[in-house]
C-alpha cells in the first residue's frame, strides 16, 4: 500500500473519529438540556387540598377545618418551617379525628417540624391516655408535607395521604406525556 493510500486511510479515520466525538458531544447537550425542560415532580397540592381529599378517601363525615390561626393552639410551629398548613377535626366523643397537613418551607425544617408533632402528640397522649385514636396517631413524611393522623384507622389514613400524592403526580406525568 502507497503511502498516500495510508495518508488518506488515517486521515479518514481522523475525521469520522472526530465527528463520533461532535456527534456525541451534541446528543449529550440534547439529552441534558431535555432534561431540564421536562417538568420535575414536584407537588403543587395545597395542604387543604391534601386534607379534603383524604376526608374523601376514607370516607369521614362532619370534620370542621381548624384556621390557620388556630392550628397553632394544637401545635407550636416553629418559624421559619411551614409554608402551609390545614388541620380537620370531628368533635364527636368517641370518634375523634384530628388530620393536619404542614407543607415545609424547606428540607431542613423537616426534624424541627416532626420534633413539634411528636411533643403535641406526647402531650395529647398524657391528656386522654385512654385514647385509641391517640395510641394509633400515624405520622407520615413525603416531601414536602408531613401528614398527622390521630384516628382508630391512621395507617390507613397516612395510605390515603400517599395514594393522594401518588395520584397528583400520575396525573401530572399523563398530562405532560399527552403533550
Amino acid at each position: 500500500m502507497s503511502n498516500e493510500k495510508k495518508n488518506r486511510n488515517i486521515t479518514v479515520t481522523v475525521i469520522v473519529l472526530v465527528l463520533i466525538v461532535a456527534v456525541s458531544a451534541v446528543l449529550i447537550l440534547i439529552s441534558l438540556s431535555m432534561q431540564k425542560k421536562s417538568p420535575k415532580n414536584t407537588l403543587t397540592l395545597s395542604t387543604d387540598q391534601i386534607v379534603t381529599s383524604v376526608i374523601k378517601k376514607m370516607n369521614y363525615t362532619n370534620l370542621s377545618p381548624i384556621s390557620a390561626e388556630n392550628i397553632s393552639r394544637y401545635y407550636e410551629i416553629p418559624s421559619n418551617t411551614v409554608s402551609d398548613s390545614a388541620m380537620y377535626i370531628s368533635g364527636k366523643s368517641g370518634t375523634e379525628i384530628e388530620l393536619a397537613c404542614f407543607r415545609l418551607q424547606n428540607d431542613s425544617a423537616q426534624t424541627p417540624l416532626l420534633q413539634a408533632v411528636n411533643a403535641y402528640l406526647d402531650e395529647k397522649g398524657s391528656l386522654t391516655p385512654s385514647s385509641a385514636q391517640t395510641a394509633n396517631a400515624k405520622v407520615a413524611t413525603h416531601l414536602p408535607y408531613i401528614f398527622v393522623a390521630v384516628a382508630q384507622d391512621s395507617e390507613t389514613a397516612a395510605k390515603a395521604f400517599e395514594a393522594v400524592l401518588n395520584d397528583s403526580l400520575n396525573s401530572k406525568e399523563d398530562t405532560t406525556s399527552a403533550k
